[in-house]
């Protein structure tokens, strides 16, 4: 007769020892206490849910640096306008005699507008390498310190800049290569990002996209806000023509800064490099500014599609009044 009992060492027969609460032969531990594995459509789920939060987080992370980005763009873009703007504001009240004048202007107002237009604003804060060379083969016309420092960095350059990134690397030399004469603010930008994008030698301001910060000192076609329709400098902003009614050198115009934005197409282009310093005749740069006969245009001839919806400028506050 089959017994559990069984021979202990000292003694006669004794039974083992009982089996632990809720175990039984041939089941293991955690089958008996209840506990069962997780399906495949259970993983499955888990597994989703986890990449659906994740990938909810990324895209808060990306918008996040999306929208830093573009407030580092618009800061830096907000110190370079105050600068350009406040060397603009000094030319209002120069004193021009008509000694420095050239024959063939109609009076003195219309003459000092037509100076300051060409001889000065363009000449101190140049938008286009043409008008840099222009400078220095007619030394004796561009006296001022900006300017001369310009045609020394021209007449220096063994290898002369190319148009491709014209604007944004004349705008850095203004700024950050003596240009602009008693620049406050000048130092705060020497942590900007800056660089060579084209290799050419000239360095440009860059965005937080790696991308040349742009710079148009005459924009006076430019469509702002983007498919308006109408040129931002109308009416009140528009510059008059240096020879018509009462001009002011400036009146509400003002230089465009700019940046492509997160697709690095800017859309704002000139047609060509053209140099305005000569345009016009009966004086020399008698067009000089004027948006009417400019050699150059802003605002026609954008490539399909149109990018500027995300550029980032220093009129866009203006834009939006």
């Amino acid at each position: 007769m089959k017994t559990d009992a069984v021979l202990c060492r000292h003694g006669p027969l004794c039974l083992p020892p009982p089996l632990e609460k809720g175990r039984e032969r041939g089941k293991s531990c955690g089958a008996a206490s209840g506990g069962r594995a997780f399906t495949i459509v259970e993983l499955l789920v888990v597994v989703s849910i986890i990449l659906v939060l994740m990938t909810m987080v990324a895209a808060a992370a990306s918008a996040a640096r999306g929208s830093q980005k573009r407030s580092g763009t618009a800061a830096l873009i907000a110190k370079l306008n105050i600068i350009v703007m406040t060397q603009l504001a000094t030319y209002d009240s120069k004193n021009i005699q008509a000694s420095d004048l050239p024959a063939g202007i109609p009076n003195k107002s219309q003459a000092r507008s037509w100076y300051i237009r060409r001889n000065m604003i363009t000449g101190d804060l140049p938008d286009r390498w043409t008008d840099v060379a222009y400078m220095a083969g007619n030394a004796s016309q561009f006296t001022s310190p900006a300017q001369r420092t310009y045609i020394n960095i021209w007449n220096a350059a063994s290898a002369k800049p190319t148009d491709t990134y014209a604007g944004a690397e004349c705008l850095f030399m203004i700024v950050m290569q003596g240009g602009i004469a008693s620049c406050l603010d000048c130092g705060s930008l020497n942590s900007s990002d800056f660089g060579d994008k084209d290799a050419d030698g000239f360095q440009e301001f860059w965005d937080s996209w790696g991308n040349p910060i742009g710079y148009i000192l005459w924009p006076a076609a430019v469509e702002l806000p983007a498919g308006s329709g109408t040129p931002f400098f109308a009416g009140t902003r528009q510059l008059v023509a240096p020879f018509s009614g009462t001009p002011g050198p400036t009146l509400g115009i003002k230089p465009l800064i700019y940046s492509a934005g997160p697709d690095g197409e800017y859309s704002f282009d000139r047609n060509n490099e053209s140099k305005m310093l000569d345009a016009g005749t009966s004086p020399v740069g008698r067009d000089c500014g004027n948006w009417q006969v400019s050699p150059t245009s802003v605002l026609g001839g954008l490539s399909s599609p149109d990018y500027r919806s995300d550029n980032i400028t220093n009129l866009d506050l203006e834009a939006k009044q």
